[in-house]
């Protein structure tokens, strides 16, 4: 079984500045800065060690891992751990972002007409690309530094919890256990706010 510690990049500019991120990228803040150390903090008081560490293909992903990661680590960046596509969106307001629909838990197809990606398109990439990856590395203990939408999307496809929780803040990590092509989820963690959600039994959908 392998644990996987999938995370959201620091603070960046253009989240400082409210402008949407996409496939368009800006650089880590101070604040982004500090909160990648206080993940590696995290993980360094519970001697939590990775046999593999992967980024996003994006500066903001790959230069949080570089922080966290000892020094001489080495790691590999993935196209398919990138943020979601808002094609014309990029970069502009965020108060530009749509209205989800009632009930809705994610913009669904919205971007594609606009050039970028559905919801769907980016959940099942980063399902494809994890799974590849967690498949092929030797070691228990894997490290992913993604995005917010994309780990969200990612959160509502594996479908593993009854009632879907907040949307992760930078540096928020999910920790899930892989086994045999099976994802489960342990508990997610805010090492910025020092608080940990452990996930129940009760919470978790029923499995056939």
């Amino acid at each position: 079984m392998k644990r996987l510690f999938l995370m959201r990049h620091g603070q960046t500019l253009f989240n400082l500045q409210k402008r949407i991120q996409g496939a368009c990228d800006s650089p880590l803040t101070e604040l982004g800065i500090q909160q990648a150390l206080a993940a590696k903090q995290y993980f360094e008081e519970r001697q939590i060690q990775f046999d593999a560490a992967f980024s996003s293909t994006q500066e903001r992903a790959s230069d949080t891992l570089e922080l966290i990661l000892p020094s001489g680590q080495t790691y590999t960046r993935l196209k398919g751990l990138k943020e979601w596509n808002f094609g014309e969106f990029e970069a502009q307001p965020e108060f530009l972002n749509p209205k989800r629909q009632p009930g809705a838990k994610s913009y669904g197809d919205y971007f594609v007409a606009y050039g970028g990606e559905s919801a769907d398109e980016v959940a099942k990439r980063m399902k494809e690309s994890i799974t590849n990856a967690l498949e092929n590395v030797e070691g228990d203990n894997i490290l992913m530094v993604s995005h917010g939408g994309a780990m969200w999307v990612l959160y509502l496809l594996l479908d593993l919890l009854k009632e879907p929780v907040p949307i992760m803040p930078n540096c928020g990590i999910y920790e899930y256990t892989y086994d045999n092509g099976q994802f489960d989820i342990v508990q997610i963690i805010d090492p910025i706010a020092e608080k940990i959600y452990r996930i129940s039994e009760e919470e978790k959908n029923v499995r056939n």
